[in-house]
């Protein structure tokens, strides 16, 4: 029998072998779901795709779910490392699955200082959107996104401008967050804007805030209208 000393390094060398694959996979996992509506999806190394409002983007929530909060430890929001997204819509027709999930969406262009869902020029096409997707054409970690997907909200459902407020991702000081999910919306709110400002210490662009308004529910909807089946897809690829 080996000593004591040699068992307790097999043992621990076992350990490792055992949870390093576990902690690989967490690392590069692309979706993290839980049980109560809420997925943080990661942007590092996901860049290209589709960037368009008729397919799904690589960064993108699913079913019923909206952007609620952004998160960024590496570059100090020079990008957005994670995004998290929440289900807000319990009583929006499911799609089971099959994309769109929703009906109506526009593309807004960073690069072009688009920072807000809703365009005072396109008023009826944007109010009452609320961002789904990030898109990046770089490919790196963290993602910095240089597209965001906005959509309408479901029948019933408004969004209230009269009470939307901004989440900054750093101090009074100009420091920006490390911490997990400071910027995030409160509960009932969605994102709605994020955007974009030159450091004073760097001289570089970095994301300084998201929007968050909160969602009302102003319409009655009854149990058909909810579970009401959308057609089956195609065998083929048309």
């Amino acid at each position: 029998m080996p000593p004591p000393s040699y068992r307790n390094l097999l043992f621990s060398t076992g350990v490792i072998l055992l949870l390093l694959p576990q902690y690989l996979c967490s690392y590069y996992e692309r979706h993290k779901c839980f049980a109560t509506g809420d997925c943080i999806l990661s942007t590092a190394y996901f860049a290209g795709g589709f960037n368009d409002e008729y397919n799904r983007w690589i960064t993108e929530c699913n079913d019923g779910e909206a952007i609620v909060g952004i998160f960024d430890a590496v570059r100090m929001f020079i990008g957005v490392e994670q995004v998290w997204c929440k289900f807000m819509f319990p009583y929006k027709p499911p799609s089971r699955g099959i994309y769109p999930f929703y009906s109506q969406c526009n593309v807004r262009n960073q690069t072009m200082k688009e920072y807000y869902c809703y365009d005072k020029y396109w008023p009826k096409d944007t109010v009452d959107t609320f961002a789904t997707a990030l898109y990046s054409n770089v490919f790196q970690d963290p993602g910095v996104p240089s597209a965001m997907k906005c959509c309408k909200t479901p029948a019933g459902y408004n969004l209230d401008y009269s009470r939307c407020e901004w989440k900054y991702t750093h101090d009074k000081n100009g420091e920006h967050y490390d911490g997990y999910w400071l910027t995030k919306c409160e509960t009932g709110e969605v994102m709605t804007g994020l955007g974009q400002a030159i450091s004073p210490t760097d001289g570089l662009s970095h994301f300084v805030w998201i929007q968050c308004c909160p969602v009302i529910f102003t319409g009655a909807v009854n149990s058909k209208q909810i579970y009401k089946l959308p057609p089956p897809p195609g065998n083929g690829y048309g």
